[in-house]
């Protein structure tokens, strides 16, 4: 395959990717928005509920997909798809067995909710266990078509997806008939998820064995377990400093460190989204011995997820009082002791340039994946602990600044270890700290030019920022050698979105 070629069809994923993120928070604007601060906590205890009966239920077989792909011929991939869909089919009904539990110990899981609120819980649990049944088998089929290179069907299948889920949960709500309602639209969003993905499934994978070879069965859930365990870490690993905040400082510490401890989200689908491209490749380079060629493309994909989210991370991280302001600032609320441990908790975007468990997927260690997710859970809660206690909501953001970096370290000598290489030599570490610094650089000039914009809204403030900015680090970069010809076209291609059509 070309690069040109493998450059389109990244950037497919990657817009397909940044559109859901901006669907999901979207719908998160919206359902706040119309719904009263009873009515959004019970929609947002489902919605919990169902995203951790998710995750519990998929355990890492979407993403064996890409693993076994390359492994098995092309005569057992539909008998792949078959056997991962049927697993999780079982699995989404236990997932909806647990949810109907929780429906009998709702009043004792949330007891401080109000009486009535809870009997609607309840009521609407089976809801979300249907959903759950439905929905849950139907999530390999994204990685299904991104491993047999079809990369721009996945890319629609995801937005529409999301774009279908969006229109059953908001329509009802937004036309005013109610909770029940959208529920039910969700249900029936679930069901016709169900049917047309495995239409469609069906339809794009080849013709052959409708059964895998004898031992497969037992060895995707070897591997793919411990990465379902280490997706559910590293989600704990989220909530792990946010419980802290809570236990030692008050509710308004609290309030301020969940708006200032989030990347963004839209920036963060990036190395994600690249990474599920360059998986199935790095797996065919890996059982041919193609090191070298491995390596490269592994370096390739760094340089350009870093030439995209490293710039973007500095930029919400100088403008951040007025983006914090802009989006949650009302009246009299204040979020601006916010803002500090929202610049902390952004810088660890800065490495965050690769799907770094891609690689570890590739060479089937998904033990190291899980390992690694645990120390960092652990890195988390001992440096969180004493850091809160002794500097409040800032000490928070940087332990898990800093836990994040040493985790870091650990990961690109896991990784070393596999290709073959010292652990300086993992990243194009010069490339990197040239788009770091000519970033920070620029940042800096930025942020203390700001003061000339004080007159103009924050949005105004923001707009203008972010155009001197991405016109000095395009021009700056384009002389350093930074930005190729390459990289021009790219950019070109990106805002004509001719790769969506062509």
């Amino acid at each position: 395959m070309s690069g040109k070629s493998l450059t389109e069809k990244t950037m497919v994923v990657v817009f397909s990717r940044v559109l859901t993120s901006f669907i999901d928070l979207t719908t998160a604007v919206f359902i706040a928005r119309l719904l009263s601060k009873t009515e959004f906590a019970i929609v947002g205890y489902l919605l919990m509920i169902y995203e951790v009966a998710r995750y519990v239920a998929t355990l890492g077989f979407p993403e064996s997909v890409f693993y076994y792909f390359e492994h098995l011929s092309k005569n057992f991939r539909k008998a792949f798809a078959v056997q991962t869909s049927a697993i999780l089919l079982v699995t989404g009904l236990a997932a909806g067995g647990i949810i109907m539990l929780i429906r009998f110990f709702a009043e004792s899981l949330i007891s401080d909710f109000d009486p009535q609120a809870i009997q609607t819980i309840q009521n609407f649990l089976p809801i979300i266990a249907g959903v759950a049944l439905l929905e849950i088998p139907t999530w390999p089929v994204h990685n299904v078509l991104l491993a047999s290179d079809r990369q721009k069907e996945a890319g629609w299948y995801q937005v529409l997806t999301s774009l279908l889920s969006f229109a059953a949960l908001i329509g009802p709500l937004a036309l005013g008939y109610g909770i029940e309602l959208a529920l039910y639209a969700m249900l029936g969003y679930a069901g016709i998820r169900f049917v047309g993905s495995f239409i469609w499934m069906w339809m794009i994978l080849p013709d052959g064995e409708l059964k895998t070879p004898n031992g497969n069965l037992r060895e995707q859930i070897s591997f793919s377990i411990p990465l379902g365990i280490s997706a559910l870490v590293n989600q704990f690993n989220k909530y792990a400093d946010k419980f802290i905040v809570a236990f030692f400082l008050t509710e308004a510490a609290y309030a301020e460190y969940v708006i200032g401890a989030q990347e963004v989200p839209i920036i963060r689908v990036i190395p994600f989204a690249v990474g599920s491209v360059l998986i199935s490749r790095y797996v065919n380079f890996q059982i041919k011995g193609k090191q070298d060629d491995l390596i490269d493309l592994w370096h390739k994909g760094i340089r350009k997820v870093s030439l995209l989210i490293v710039p973007l991370a500095i930029f919400f991280i100088i403008i951040a009082p007025e983006f914090i302001s802009l989006l949650f600032e009302t009246g009299d609320t204040n979020y601006q002791n916010a803002v500090l441990p929202f610049q902390i908790y952004n810088l660890i975007i800065l490495i965050r340039v690769a799907h770094y468990g891609s690689i570890l997927q590739a060479y089937g260690d998904t033990k190291g994946i899980l390992r690694l997710a645990v120390q960092l859970v652990l890195l988390n809660i001992i440096l969180s602990i004493p850091f809160t206690i002794w500097f409040g909501i800032v000490g928070t953001a940087s332990a898990t600044l800093l836990a994040n970096i040493v985790n870091w370290g650990f990961l690109l000598k896991k990784i070393g270890g596999h290709i073959q290489l010292p652990v300086k030599k993992v990243l194009p570490i010069k490339y990197y700290l040239k788009v770091v610094g000519l970033s920070s650089a620029i940042g800096i000039v930025i942020y203390f030019g700001m003061h000339q914009f004080k007159e103009f809204s924050d949005l105004m403030t923001i707009s203008i920022s972010f155009v001197i900015y991405i016109s000095v680090f395009l021009g700056l970069g384009s002389m350093m050698n930074i930005l190729e010809k390459s990289d021009w076209l790219n950019l070109r291609d990106l805002f004509s979105l001719k790769f969506l059509w062509k």
